[in-house]
């Protein structure tokens, strides 16, 4: 067998090997995509059962339509809280949150990602990253130019949050961090969707540590010692690659 020959059999087993690759890392980030997003129907709860005016928004997100509920504060100059709920959440499960923020002087919106609540489409990485875009312009639309908008990402949504900031224009005065996790791979072993040793197949998406140095805006990071599903260890590592205040 002559040295040319080797190498290209060589050559095709690499190819081969890779397109086998490229085909289970497909597999593996579809099958945790579609177990790690779970949807939740929207419940009867809204502001108003906890006393607090609202109101029903429809965003428009690519051609999907999203489900929100706007509460607004009485000042017109009130701080502003886009919030970015969980997984197996709707708006409905922030609507005690919201009447808080609102006896408070805060003003906020909630939003639905595609596929949840009543929101229409179906839960994605892509979809949820158009989500995050939409949401935001929507949002400062609403509370106008007098209010100083805030974020907040609850679990789930602080991926989403922290991989879309950089894009908004005007950016958020503040950022928080609650319940959550240092990567989306992380964030998958600890709800037991892979086991750390193939977390190599998951594309580095929504990585929390890497993307909080992104930050231009001061950071708040909450985390409970009794969270049974990300340790303190998680935020932690977040707050610590932050280079803000």
């Amino acid at each position: 067998m002559t040295v040319r020959r080797r190498l290209r059999q060589l050559a095709t087993f690499v190819a081969v090997l890779a397109v086998v690759f490229v085909g289970i890392r497909r597999i593996a980030f579809v099958i945790v995509e579609r177990q790690g997003l779970i949807t939740a129907r929207k419940g009867t709860d809204t502001p108003g059962t906890y006393g607090a005016p609202f109101e029903e928004v429809t965003i428009t997100s690519g051609d999907r339509r999203l489900d929100a509920t706007f509460v607004r504060a009485p000042a017109d100059t009130a701080p502003a809280l886009l919030i970015f709920h969980g997984t197996a959440e709707s708006i409905s499960h922030w609507a005690d949150t919201q009447a808080l923020l609102y006896r408070q002087g805060v003003t906020s919106m909630v939003f639905d990602y595609s596929g949840f609540g009543r929101s229409t489409g179906r839960p994605s990485v892509k979809h949820l990253q158009e989500d995050a875009d939409s949401a935001y312009v929507e949002f400062t639309r609403r509370i106008g130019p007098q209010a100083r908008s805030f974020v907040l990402g609850y679990s789930l949504g602080t991926g989403v949050m922290f991989d879309a900031i950089d894009r908004w224009t005007p950016a958020p005065a503040a950022v928080v961090f609650a319940a959550s996790y240092s990567s989306a791979r992380d964030g998958a072993v600890a709800f037991g969707l892979i086991p750390s040793w193939l977390t190599f197949l998951l594309p580095d998406l929504w990585n929390n540590v890497r993307d909080v140095r992104k930050l231009r805006q001061p950071l708040l990071v909450l985390q409970s010692d009794s969270d049974e599903l990300f340790p303190v260890s998680m935020a932690r590592a977040v707050h610590d690659a932050a280079r803000v205040p």
